[in-house]
Order: structure tokens, then C-alpha cells, then sequence
């Protein structure tokens, strides 16, 4: 059954780990917005979903079959392709669950499911669900993605990637507004501005590195923003621990049920 071959190959490919030859560690003063290349084979798990050949959002994924994204991204059905190392190759999306109030932004989350599970190896790999509590305020997480360089600017020709604090929800909400930051939603990143993510790299991660186990979690995908690395405007990203039973359970159902084949579309995906 596709369930258990998708289960072997997690079982092989641990998640949330990279490559072990990615040595170079991003600092603080790197960003998305102004940008610093991330080191090849350090985000094994970022997806680039694409429309008529151009960036749409990002994604990550979650499981040989799964993308997480932003739900904003969606407002039609979408093909989509695989880059590894070696080829292109084409999957078309079978299912797309959203949880999402256009509206507010609130759930601003979606699955996507592959026909054919991805092949895993170093370069392409999973990342963790939230397990236990969420970091500490402060700690450091780290968000990638192709997305502009810049406000209303161009989009980056190779991955980029920043590192940006988790903020207290108060401090979110202050910054931003009590009635438009939620409880499914945490913001990350500098009072002081300068470092961010920008348009194209919604549906993309916020990811944490464990202390213990030294795999990557991912607490965050890049929802929204008031402008892009503005002073006292720090982005805002969907807290992903508030789906992770949700992310498990579709997962898991799927393996038990044939799946849709609605959903054919024209966009594409890489990772």
C-alpha cells in the first residue's frame, strides 16, 4: 500500500535533517529581504509552487506525499513539478485541504497531496511537526524562500534565507493589531526592521532547530506582513503547532481511503 511505502521511506530519512556536508550557518544580519544565498542542501524540505512557469509561494514538505503552504495562495487548482538534484519531474496535485478565512487570514494553511510520493535522499527530505512545547520567546528560527528582494521588487533567482526571533504574542499584537493577530497566527523577527520575508515567500517555513535532538521543527508558515521588513512591523506566520493533529490525521486518513483526482491544474511545484 502507498501508506506503507511512504512510512518506509520516512523510516529511512529521518526528518527534519540536513545534509552533512551543509556546514555554513546563516547569521543574524542575513535576510530574505536584501538577501543572503542559503548554502546548498540546507533546506531539503522548501517547495517552490509555481504558476504558468512563474513564483507563486512556497511550501514545505512534510512527508513524502504531503506540502504544507499557505492557504492564501490558492485560488485555483495546480499541477506541479519536483527539482532534486537530478531531473524535473511532474506530479499532479490529487487533493488540497484548506482551513482558511480569506477574511482575516485566519488558518491560513493548506495541504497538498502528491500522486506519486517524492523520492527522498539527502537533498530532499521532510521536515518535523512541532513535538511538545513551542520554543521559548527569543529563541531563533530561520524562513527561506524565493521571494522578492525587496518591497514590490523582484524575486530572488536562488533560495534565501534569514534568521529572525520568535516574539512574544503581546508584542505581536500591539505591533500589529489585537483584533488581526489570532491565536493560530505568532510573528517572528526585528522591532528595528531590515530583516523579513517579503512577496513569494508566503507558504514557506519558520523553521527551529531542537537543542536536543538537533532536527529542524516547523513552527511557522509565512502568511502575512505589514509591508516587508519595516520598522516595528514583524512578519506574521501560521502557528503550526494549533494543526498538527489536523496535519497528522489527513495524512494518516489518506493512507486508509483512495484518494480524489480532483484538483488537475496548470500550477507547478520544486523543491
Amino acid at each position: 500500500q502507498r501508506g506503507a511505502a511512504g512510512l518506509a521511506a520516512l523510516l529511512k530519512f529521518v526528518c527534519g535533517q540536513r545534509s552533512s556536508a551543509v556546514t555554513n550557518i546563516t547569521q543574524p544580519r542575513s535576510r530574505i529581504v536584501g538577501g543572503s544565498p542559503a548554502p546548498l542542501g540546507s533546506w531539503p524540505w522548501l517547495v517552490n509552487l509555481q504558476l504558468d512557469g512563474g513564483l507563486m509561494c512556497g511550501g514545505v514538505l512534510v512527508d513524502s506525499s504531503w506540502v504544507a503552504t499557505a492557504a492564501h495562495s490558492f485560488n485555483q487548482p495546480i499541477r506541479c513539478k519536483l527539482l532534486d538534484s537530478s531531473a524535473l519531474r511532474s506530479f499532479v496535485i490529487m487533493s488540497l485541504i484548506l482551513q482558511f478565512n480569506p477574511k482575516t487570514f485566519n488558518n491560513d494553511i493548506a495541504l497538498v497531496e502528491l500522486t506519486t510520493p517524492v523520492t527522498l535522499s539527502d537533498h530532499v527530505t521532510p521536515v518535523c511537526l512541532p513535538a511538545g512545547s513551542e520554543p521559548p520567546t527569543g529563541s531563533p528560527c530561520l524562513v527561506a524562500g524565493w521571494g522578492s528582494l525587496y518591497e514590490d521588487g523582484p524575486s530572488a533567482d536562488v533560495v534565501m534565507e534569514a534568521k529572525v526571533p520568535l516574539l512574544p504574542q503581546s508584542t505581536c499584537k500591539s505591533a500589529l493589531g489585537k483584533d488581526l493577530v489570532t491565536n493560530t497566527m505568532l510573528c517572528a523577527g526585528y522591532l528595528s526592521g531590515g530583516i523579513d520575508s517579503c512577496q513569494g515567500d508566503s507558504g514557506g517555513p519558520l523553521i527551529y532547530q531542537d537543542r536536543i535532538s538537533g532536527r529542524f521543527q516547523l513552527h511557522g508558515i509565512t502568511s502575512w506582513g505589514d509591508g516587508c521588513g519595516e520598522k516595528g512591523k514583524p512578519g506574521v506566520y501560521t502557528r503550526v503547532s494549533a494543526f498538527s493533529d489536523w496535519i497528522q490525521t489527513e495524512i494518516q486518513s489518506k493512507f486508509q481511503t483512495t484518494r480524489n483526482t480532483s484538483g488537475k491544474g496548470s500550477s507547478q511545484l520544486k523543491i
